[in-house]
């Protein structure tokens, strides 16, 4: 019976994770996708699993039935979870309706998530301690019972969080990947009725969950005092901070390994997967190989002081992330396009499995040690739960937003391992019966443990982070949101690292640009193609529209795009959204690009996310600029759905127009024609510019979106705004012309076919399991067609030219990607005879298809 339940409770696990990693996406679409808001939701979905498994482990000890009453939890949770889910889905147009924009303040919101996912998880929280009350037989052999139990549980969450992450909500959704999920719960509560009718197991009474005579009521090993009164009070509390230092050690392996690792939603799942098969790992080495052989308490100390090293021993290895990834690298080379993902779970293991093995051998003996009557077993177990899991939301929230902000990631985790090890020493402290050889050498072990401390160079996680061959660090910030750096590259820098050609002249060819580098991605940089689009983010819709006064920004980056908008003498004022105020931290070094806009009296600076500042303000603008991170990017899908954009039309003036960086070749071709298609499926006009290297700008409207170049030169003349454009390489008006690539028609006709990307559906984010091929640029280039023209164009030939010229860059990158560098050579240059030199041909000819091209 002991198997049947077990495998139950895998399943059970499994629907669990995937209900948790569904909510937090629905939830943060109303309350924000910053840092604060995603823990927010965390934090609300784990404290109804705290309030279930207190309130229902007080219950459980005095079930008769628990088998059945656990049947019964699990058929309530499907239920009340496949609701709440269905409540979450449409959550932005409740709190539109219920006059709370944005879900209020921060307290309103923190109230509102713990609401909503209160009812599933107070039953999903129940379910550990009544199936313990189940199990539970005899108190010698509890903690091996509840080890097995727990850790299949935990591999049942390791499973739902990587076949939702991995397969699930990428090929059927959101919403059908809940239903599967609550379909799980109500196949285990059929299956535990069944179960419990064929069985008839008697019905279970106080008297009979006692210890019978001859069993003792303590581990005969353990000197029964300890667990009486307030030192097992103590142990419980003990307990509760090795919730806070399993989180902990979580967050700060996550925080870490997400600058070495991608910032997919995979790499995420990867990690999550790794820590749970730890905690599972340690379960089942408990149940199986350490329980019941020798003194338990004598086991929480070592186990305690084996972490606090093996703490400091994964910090150590993620200041060797990059030769260890390179290592991988080498040993993955024939695995073709899934090394990238093995690589990641080999890293990941080689960091976290261990002491995410030492943690989860730690439930199931504070089980064995703090029980002392089989009958108080399930209150025991849900007591244990709740502290556990309180101690993990306070250990989440102080290390995220105090200790690493404050003192940094490094010596936050050397914090961590000293608690570990001041909690062996505590527990020791408490035990009598400890022997003075064991107390020495605890201590020896803290010496050692000091002096380790002490040998690990104090910049290590920073160097590893920050540091490159080919560049020189400028400034480093270790936030709320994660580790931010400027990078400084320049012809020294550049041509010494051995990476590029750099051949005769290169040298004499002064260059230097920057970087803007958020963990494991590229927020921006200066460096000429990048500056160039991001500076049409801002001018091609102040150019459409005919007296643009009122912008909206979202994403700061570099400040090239705001530094654009700011160029323009008729803005009036400047709304500039980002998460992350580090960024915002890091703009003087960009100076020269941005030119200070974020102190220009016209701009004004908000940290929050973009989608909910957008639910959240009322404000109208006549331009709306977005520049997120790529969109395959974990969570940044959510600003390019058509929800999404039903918000950007609201917050739009009459005659508004929004400005959307799509990076055409990152994603799969029917990805990127899905993004292009939500869309189309929101506004009346679309129009495709690609100013440099497939980096897309797309310009939307519910209006024609004609050029008219009278007006355009009239602007052009404006001695600020052309300056700004000459420095991306466009000297005239029919140079911007030329980057245009499609309208609305063209656009329809070459996404028919493909699926708009969608909230419930991002299969951008999920883009293992929805890729048909690479990006098919000839195939939108043969759509291609002139840009409208208002009126008519004064000069017909000159844009011709220009858009010639253009389609020679746009081959040029196509050959670049393909590794023919000589050919795209060739392009540029047949482009600089059709329309002459600028600063982005020249930059291209000189620079990027000569000195910076990789070193043969």
């Amino acid at each position: 019976m002991f198997a049947a339940v077990g495998l139950l409770f895998v399943v059970s696990g499994m629907s669990g994770l995937v209900f948790e990693v569904i909510w937090v996406r629905y939830l943060t679409l109303v309350v924000g996708h910053t840092t604060f808001a995603a823990s927010l939701v965390v934090s609300a979905f784990l404290a109804g699993l705290v309030l279930g498994s207190g309130v229902w482990g007080r219950w459980a000890d005095r079930l008769r039935r628990p088998l059945l009453a656990y049947g019964l939890l699990e058929a309530a949770t499907g239920v009340l979870a496949l609701g709440t889910t269905r409540v979450l889905e449409t959550l932005p147009e409740w709190v539109s309706a219920l006059g709370l924009p944005g879900g209020g303040p921060m307290a309103v919101r923190a109230v509102l998530a713990f609401l909503l996912v209160l009812p599933p998880t107070f039953f999903m929280g129940g379910t550990l301690p009544v199936l313990m009350r189940f199990v539970a037989r005899e108190l010698a052999g509890l903690g091996r019972s509840f080890g097995v139990l727990y850790s299949l549980n935990t591999l049942g969450a390791a499973l739902g969080c990587g076949l939702a992450g991995f397969y699930l909500i990428g090929a059927v959704g959101l919403w059908r990947t809940a239903a599967l999920a609550a379909g799980l719960n109500l196949l285990v509560a059929l299956a535990v009725l069944l179960l419990h009718l064929r069985l008839r197991p008697e019905p279970l009474t106080p008297s009979a969950a006692e210890p019978v005579s001859g069993t003792a009521a303590e581990p005969p090993s353990e000197p029964s005092s300890l667990f009486h009164g307030g030192r097992r009070a103590l142990l419980v509390a003990v307990f509760a901070l090795c919730g806070f230092a399993s989180i902990s050690y979580e967050v700060l392996w996550f925080r870490v390994l997400s600058t070495s690792l991608d910032s997919s939603t995979y790499a995420f799942t990867i990690l999550l997967v790794t820590f749970l098969l730890g905690l599972v790992l340690g379960g089942l080495v408990y149940s199986l190989k350490l329980a019941g052989r020798g003194r338990e308490l004598e086991l929480f100390v070592s186990v305690e002081a084996l972490l606090a090293f093996a703490g400091l021993v994964s910090l150590a290895l993620l200041g060797l992330s990059r030769p260890v990834q390179q290592v991988l690298a080498g040993w993955l080379g024939g695995w073709g396009s899934h090394a990238v993902y093995v690589g990641m779970l080999l890293h990941a293991a080689l960091i976290i499995l261990v002491p995410a093995s030492l943690i989860g051998v730690i439930f199931p003996l504070v089980v064995q040690l703090t029980t002392r009557h089989v009958a108080s077993a399930a209150s025991n177990v849900g007591l244990l739960y709740s502290v556990n899991t309180l101690g993990g939301i306070a250990g989440s929230l102080l290390v995220g937003f105090v200790l690493v902000p404050a003192v940094g990631t490094q010596a936050t985790f050397v914090l961590v391992c000293a608690l570990n090890l001041a909690l062996a020493l505590g527990v020791q402290a408490m035990d009598p019966g400890t022997r003075p050889a064991a107390r020495r050498s605890l201590w020896a072990s803290a010496v050692l443990l000091a002096a380790a401390v002490a040998l690990v160079p104090g910049d290590l996680l920073v160097r590893a982070f920050a540091e490159h061959a080919d560049s020189r660090v400028r400034f480093v910030r270790e936030g709320v949101d994660g580790t931010l750096a400027v990078l400084e590259y320049d012809t020294e820098s550049v041509c010494d690292s051995g990476f590029y050609a750099c051949g005769p002249g290169c040298r004499e060819r002064r260059f230097r640009h920057q970087q803007l580098l958020f963990g494991s991605v590229s927020y921006a940089n200066t460096v000429l193609p990048r500056k160039r689009y991001m500076a049409t983010l801002a001018h091609l819709p102040m150019l459409l529209h005919p007296e643009a006064r009122d912008v909206l920004q979202v994403c700061f980056g570099t400040g090239s795009t705001a530094g654009s908008f700011a160029s323009h003498p008729e803005l009036r004022s400047l709304t500039i959204v980002d998460t992350n105020p580090d960024v915002l931290a890091a703009a003087p070094h960009f100076a020269e690009h941005n030119h200070g806009v974020a102190e220009d009296p016209r701009a004004h600076v908000v940290f929050d996310d973009g989608r909910h500042f957008l639910l959240a303000q009322e404000g109208r603008y006549d331009v709306i600029s977005f520049e997120p991170p790529p969109p395959r990017s974990a969570g940044v899908v959510s600003l390019y759905t058509p929800e999404f954009y039903r918000e950007v039309k609201r917050r739009l003036a009459p005659g508004g127009v929004l400005a959307q960086w799509i990076p055409l070749q990152q994603q799969p071709d029917n990805l990127t024609r899905g993004l292009v298609a939500s869309l189309l499926a929101s506004f009346s006009e679309v129009t495709l510019w690609i100013p440099s290297d497939y980096e897309a700008v797309l310009v939307a409207a519910d209006r024609p979106l004609a050029v008219d170049v009278p007006a355009w030169e009239s602007r052009w003349a404006r001695p600020s705004v052309a300056r700004s454009l000459a420095d991306v390489g466009f000297t005239s008006p029919y140079g911007l012309m030329g980057t245009y690539v499609a309208g609305t028609e063209a656009l329809r006709r070459w996404s028919s076919g493909y699926a708009p990307v969608t909230d419930d559906h991002p299969s951008v984010e999920y883009f293992l399991f929805n890729a048909d091929k690479p990006f098919d640029a000839d195939a939108l280039l043969a759509v291609a067609e002139p840009p409208r023209v208002a009126n008519g164009v004064p000069d017909a030939l000159r844009l011709a030219r220009e858009v010639e010229a253009n389609r020679w860059v746009l081959e040029s990158t196509q050959l670049k990607r393909a590794g023919d560098w000589e050919a795209a050579r060739e392009r540029v240059q047949r482009a600089r005879a059709a329309v002459g030199d600028n600063a982005f041909l020249s930059f291209l000819w000189e620079l990027e298809l000569d000195c910076l091209r990789p070193a043969p």
